[in-house]
Formats: C-alpha cells, structure tokens, sequence
C-alpha cells in the first residue's frame, strides 16, 4: 500500500492563469511561488484524471489533497469546493484535507470541511496566513482537530542553508509550543520538519514530539537521498510518512511535466531503507493518523 499524503489539487481558474488570478483575487504570496517573473517557475498542474494517471503509473493507492496556505478565507473556502469535486470524482483515491483560514468563524470552517468529505486540515503556513498560537481561534482549531482525530499539515521552511525564492520563515520553536499545548494533536510537518528531527535527541523536548510526524515532500529539491535514512536513525521508521508534493516538478532538470514514478522508484532504490521501514514510510504510517472513517 502507498499512499502520498502532500499533494495539491488546483481549481481550473488557478491552473489556466495563476498569477493573474492570484493579483485578482488578492494572494499575492501565490503568484510570487508559483509564477514568479524572475525565474522559471517548477510548479506543475494535473486535473482528476492525469492525477489519477500519475498514480496508476507510480502504484500509488490513495492521495491527500492538501488545501493552500490562502491569505484569504475566501479562497480558502472556494479552494475546498473545488477538492471536494475531486474526492467526489473518486472517493477511493482522494482524501482531503482543508484549507482553514485564522478568523473568528474557525470552527464553522471546520464544521463545512467534514460535512464536505475532508479528513484533517493543511497545509497550514503559520507566518503567511498569520496565525496566533495565542489566540481563540487556535485554540478552536487545535481542540476540535484532536477531538476529531483529524491531523494537521503545517508548511515547515528548512531553518538552515541557501534561501528559496519566496520562502517564509516558519521558526522551529513554534510548532514546539504547537505539540506542548496539544499532545494528543497528530502533528505533520512537511519537508522533513526544516529540522526539527535533530531536536529529537534532546530529551527535555523528546516527550513533547512524541505526536510529531515528518513528511517528505519536495525532498529531491532539498535534500539528498540519505536524508531518509538519517531522520529515520533519529526518530524511527514510524515518524516519517511519504509525500511528494505533486504536482510541484521536483526533478526540474528531468521533468517537463509532474509526475509520482520517478520519486517513488528513487526511495526504493535510494533511501536504503529494510522492507518494514518503507512499508511503514510509504502508507502505513499514514493511513494509521486519518481518522477512522478513512481507514479501509
């Protein structure tokens, strides 16, 4: 079983004229990352169908679809209808997780997800979209997401090393506090934590991270296959769980279009993992934080 637990679903509108859609529908944050005007942009696009291809061709069995870190609530909500169109096109195969936006309304937010099918919340991206790890509406978020058991995707940006164009800063120290607060919390963040792994070996924090997990999306842009072995000696096989971030084209040099294939090949060949440890990696790990209307 694989299942790739980060990757986007795009409305038409969004794929058919980005950054003018993005300057229209103010989220400028969108259009610098994904149609930026000083470099080539390596972000890909996939409709339902040529997604599900990709998977066929990869032997991937599910998918989340993750919602935008949108600086809009509007967006948000408008980007979760659109998911929702794809995981009623095949319900098997998608699973969705919501775009929520910091406002006074959180909770009916979440509310309108669930009735819509969705089973966790992210990506989040705390400095973009400006949450207040102190206020109401975290707190609303972070309760009724335990209560539920519904996990939650943040964007980590890597804490060290060469700056990525329109990269935000997202300080380790915060989802910290994020996993003290809330223990019981299932905690995803993306990218390999930006390093928070290595905090593992600190034992006045190891007690705290126990709910924290360890994506792997868009790691061939960041990281070289040894990464997985590396985090895998310091958390364990069962904290890290496979995501690719399709359809971002992670291999630029050799992709003229997105695709699962090529990543997924590389881990079994790559990641010098035992069996057990990429059967975990590659689903089990994953399938076991939805909540347990998805597990089947």
């Amino acid at each position: 079983m694989i299942i790739d637990c980060h990757t986007h679903a795009y409305p038409a509108e969004v794929v058919a004229r980005p950054r003018a859609w993005a300057l229209e529908h103010n989220e400028p944050h969108w259009a610098e990352l994904v149609d930026p005007t000083d470099r080539t942009s390596i972000q890909g696009w996939s409709d339902p169908d040529s997604m599900l291809a990709a998977m066929d061709a990869a032997d991937v069995d599910r998918a989340a679809l993750l919602g935008w870190y949108w600086e809009n609530e509007s967006t948000c909500r408008w980007h979760n209808a659109a998911m929702a169109e794809w995981i009623r096109h095949a319900p098997d195969r998608f699973i969705g997780f919501a775009a929520i936006h910091p406002s006074a309304d959180v909770r009916e937010q979440l509310e309108s997800s669930k009735a819509m099918g969705f089973s966790g919340v992210g990506e989040l991206h705390l400095a973009v979209q400006g949450w207040d790890l102190d206020s109401a509406d975290w707190q609303h978020l972070t309760d009724w997401c335990t209560r539920e058991n519904w996990p939650i995707n943040f964007h980590v940006t890597e804490a060290a090393g060469i700056p990525q164009p329109g990269s935000v800063a997202t300080p380790l120290e915060w989802f910290i506090r994020i996993a003290q607060r809330a223990p019981d919390l299932k905690i995803i963040l993306a990218h390999w934590g930006g390093g928070l792994p290595f905090f593992t070996q600190n034992p006045r924090l190891r007690p705290y991270l126990h709910n924290v997990y360890y994506d792997t999306a868009a790691s061939p842009l960041l990281y070289e296959p040894s990464i997985f072995r590396s985090v895998i000696d310091l958390v364990g096989a069962k904290h890290v769980v496979f995501g690719s971030d399709y359809p971002l084209r992670i291999y630029p040099r050799e992709q003229t279009s997105p695709d699962m294939q090529r990543y997924v090949h590389a881990i079994h060949d790559e990641a010098q993992l035992s069996l057990a440890e990429t059967e975990a990696v590659m689903g089990e790990n994953f399938a076991r934080l939805l909540p347990p209307e998805q597990h089947k």
